[in-house]
């Protein structure tokens, strides 16, 4: 169980810290927040602070929990416990997580059960549960009646993107806390030094992750997310103000295979998540909109501080001196309703086919 760095989040780790060194945490946390904001690095170093033996010993001698031995939620790295629990191989710290596109009754039966034995070696018996919102129904009741009754010595943590996909009681029996993304300088100066990136690349990932340092830990070894954007970034330019009907339904079939055969690949090679949104008909009218914005903020205030696919500048320069601001702002809305009916189950073919007649015949 590798402890990732948590970034940006200064605000929660400090309540947790406050929380513990008070003696009065919650039996059960709910952290929501983006995909790659940090949740679970959060969940991991929580469990540690709340384990580690030399932490337990320091407070022990100062009379009570000291707040910010060190840093804040401290932990000393070395003890049995930590080593363990940073391991993943700790019998007293546990993940659940989906099976296939759920997580069912049978694994909170199995938690219910295992977390109302008393723990082996820790201290307290620390039990995660990674997207939470894909809970089944039958197992979010299952898990109310342990929160509604927990065992003294257990610590619920609950990981959501969407906690309102959860029962409201659920989520009124967890003390909440909340991961926003940050903000891109700081990212930028994080990335750099965490990966050895160029300012500049930094900066593209930075912006690319929307402030979310899990997606700039993905893509700065990504190669094939690279490669799926810039194919989209190339059938768009190609087909806008083509002027040609037939060149951008062709475009759109062949890019439609090539999203399948890109999806499919990441499925069968165990793709990042950021690939496998990309690679979907909703990723890439997702991507097309932000390509789109940069037209339109390039056009009207000539400021490329602002643009988000910075690596491809110059082509943001040539297609903006093409069009007009009320053109690149009509296009970007198409395709996020584009993106918007295909999460509505429209047509793919049809859909995209309808968005490349938009962008090639100007009105």
């Amino acid at each position: 169980m590798h402890i990732p760095e948590i970034v940006g989040q200064d605000e929660a780790v400090r309540l947790l810290d406050r929380e513990m060194a008070s003696g009065k945490m919650s039996h059960a946390y709910l952290m929501w927040g983006p995909r790659g904001s940090g949740k679970m690095a959060l969940a991991k170093r929580l469990a540690l602070a709340s384990n580690c033996m030399q932490s337990a010993a320091r407070a022990s001698a100062s009379g009570g929990p000291e707040s910010g031995q060190d840093l804040p939620l401290w932990f000393c790295g070395e003890c049995p416990n930590c080593e363990k629990i940073a391991k993943g191989i700790h019998p007293d710290v546990c993940v659940v997580a989906p099976e296939g596109d759920a997580i069912k009754i049978g694994q909170i039966r199995e938690m219910k059960w295992r977390i109302a034995l008393k723990p082996n070696e820790a201290s307290i018996k620390t039990w995660i549960i990674d997207e939470a919102d894909r809970m089944t129904e039958e197992a979010q009741n299952c898990l109310l009646k342990v929160l509604e009754e927990p065992p003294g010595d257990s610590l619920i943590i609950l990981l959501s993107e969407d906690p309102g996909m959860m029962l409201p009681t659920i989520s009124s029996r967890c003390h909440e806390v909340r991961l926003n993304a940050i903000g891109i300088e700081e990212l930028t100066k994080w990335a750099e030094a965490e990966f050895d990136l160029e300012p500049e690349r930094a900066k593209l990932l930075a912006t690319l992750s929307e402030g979310l340092p899990g997606r700039v830990a993905t893509l700065a070894g990504d190669d094939e997310y690279f490669k799926v954007r810039d194919r989209i970034i190339s059938t768009v330019r190609r087909v806008a103000l083509c002027e040609d009907g037939s060149e951008a339904l062709a475009a759109s079939e062949d890019l439609i295979d090539q999203l399948k055969k890109a999806y499919a690949q990441a499925v069968d090679g165990g793709g990042s998540p950021e690939v496998l949104e990309i690679s979907s008909p909703m990723g890439a009218c997702d991507l097309m909109a932000g390509w789109f914005r940069d037209l339109f903020i390039l056009s009207i205030t000539g400021d490329e501080s602002l643009i988000i696919n910075l690596d491809h500048i110059m082509d943001i320069r040539e297609d903006a001196a093409r069009g007009q601001p009320s053109l690149f702002s009509r296009w970007a809305v198409k395709a996020m309703q584009t993106a918007q009916a295909l999460r509505s189950s429209a047509n793919p073919r049809l859909a995209m086919d309808d968005l490349f007649l938009n962008l090639a015949l100007h009105e």
